[in-house]
């Protein structure tokens, strides 16, 4: 299944804000509370040094207390050396002595801190919760008590950890949205430009981009539009080169079949008039082979030539494989006379143009015969595999080098560079691969234990 880039790139933002809600919850449980701790600590110092400048103006006093108190939840006491409150801004009775803060004190007259003050986390048996304790003096006979209970800090903790997954929500939900909208014309260019360079692959350069923009995305469209534009008037130009070609050696065989003919002709003629003269006999003979060797050639390239042009039909119909069998055995019995030849048809129906077929399969017996091993079988097989029937010819010889097997079945290609003269013209091959592309198949090679196999495949007929 396909993911397109859009949601991809959706899929690793919410990955992305999944992974940072978590890691800012996790750092917020591990480093929010000793900074709130101290917050709390700075906030304490900073009011016990206003209580203590106005520690004889009850008024004041009362006042700061009342502010600490509602503003950061921080409850404060001023106490005398016996530990009874003498100033409070909660309920607590004045001139009433609490274990606690008797217990506050004499912590501090025990440690002498040396700052003035000490910051303690202590547990508060009364109301069973921990609290941190700030404790100093405020003149030679009053003590500022100061308590936060710690379940508050974890409450803020809780509370930042909360708005984080909001807001990492609120973000995912956006951020998705607005990718979204923003992304689909930028995927659906994307998607057209890989549609149009699909096209051109299959030589189709109707279609333009035409995406009108100064950005990158742009810049590629008009590439692709530049270079579909290009291919599209090269491959045309290439096309009239090949006809052209075509064309040119179609007329020249037209041409040469006449000549060829009358040379011939004159040559049998020459034969009859001299029949006493053995010399002249044997190079009229000679010649007149050379014609009937220039006019196969002639007939081959016409053929080819028909079969490559773009208005080549030929007729196909069922045709079961035992029909095709029965005709190569009859050629060959007749071509090869003497040559052992084992055929071998699996029964299967076929669409096809059965002339085609068994020229085909004739041409690859005449190559094995010619470049094979001497009084080795020709093995001719046809086989079903999977949705196709193969047809194949096997014989003994030197393995084909791998760089060549591609070129065998090019136009007058000859594994001989040095051209010497025989009977083969380098267009039978060529014949086959055309035989087996008219008819939707493919051709190969295949070179295992000291044998050649040339095969050809064709759709089976459903």
């Amino acid at each position: 299944m396909k993911i397109s880039f859009r949601w991809k790139v959706v899929s690793v933002f919410l990955a992305v804000i999944f992974v940072s809600m978590l890691a800012l919850t996790l750092l917020s449980n591990v480093l929010l509370k000793p900074i709130f701790i101290i917050n709390s600590k700075n906030t304490m110092l900073d009011y016990a040094e206003k209580i203590s400048q106005h520690i004889s103006d009850s008024e004041k006093t009362e006042e700061l207390l009342e502010e600490i108190n509602l503003s950061y939840g921080i409850n404060t006491h001023l106490a005398n050396n016996k530990g009874e409150i003498t100033v409070s801004y909660s309920k607590i009775k004045l001139g009433e002595v609490r274990y606690k803060y008797s217990r506050y004190i004499k912590l501090y007259n025990e440690q002498s801190p040396e700052k003035g003050y000490i910051f303690k986390n202590r547990f508060d048996d009364t109301n069973n919760e921990k609290k941190i304790v700030f404790v100093c003096k405020a003149d030679d006979d009053s003590y500022i008590i100061m308590t936060k209970a710690i379940k508050g800090i974890e409450q803020d903790i809780n509370i930042v950890s909360v708005f984080i997954m909001i807001v990492g929500c609120t973000m995912a939900v956006m951020g998705t949205l607005v990718w979204s909208i923003f992304s689909k014309s930028f995927t659906d260019n994307m998607k057209k430009m890989s549609r149009i360079t699909r096209n051109m692959s299959e030589l189709n350069f109707d279609e333009k981009i035409n995406y009108k923009s100064n950005d990158e995305i742009g810049l590629l469209a008009d590439s692709i539009d530049a270079l579909s534009e290009e291919l599209k008037k090269s491959i045309e130009g290439l096309k009239n080169d090949i006809e052209h070609r075509k064309r040119l050696v179609r007329d020249i065989s037209h041409e040469l079949k006449t000549p060829i003919t009358t040379v011939k002709g004159y040559l049998e003629n020459i034969q009859v008039m001299t029949a006493e003269n053995e010399r002249l006999q044997r190079y009229c003979t000679i010649a007149a082979e050379e014609c009937e060797e220039i006019n196969a050639l002639v007939e081959e390239m016409l053929e080819m030539s028909r079969m490559e042009s773009d208005s080549y039909f030929c007729d196909m119909e069922r045709t079961p494989t035992a029909l095709i069998a029965e005709t190569v055995e009859n050629k060959t019995d007749t071509e090869y006379h003497g040559q052992r030849v084992s055929i071998s048809f699996e029964p299967a129906e076929i669409m096809c143009n059965s002339i085609l077929i068994t020229r085909a399969i004739m041409n690859f017996v005449k190559n094995g015969v010619k470049y094979g091993e001497k009084n080795q079988e020709i093995e001719i097989l046809g086989t079903r595999q999977a949705d196709k029937y193969v047809f194949s010819v096997t014989n003994r010889g030197a393995p084909i080098p791998q760089e060549e097997r591609d070129c065998l079945w090019d136009l007058f290609y000859k594994n001989d560079k040095a051209r010497k003269r025989d009977s083969s013209h380098g267009i039978g091959l060529a014949m086959v691969k055309r035989t087996a592309e008219i008819h939707g198949g493919q051709v190969g090679i295949v070179c295992r234990d000291g044998k050649n196999t040339f095969y050809f495949s064709v759709p089976l007929d459903k």
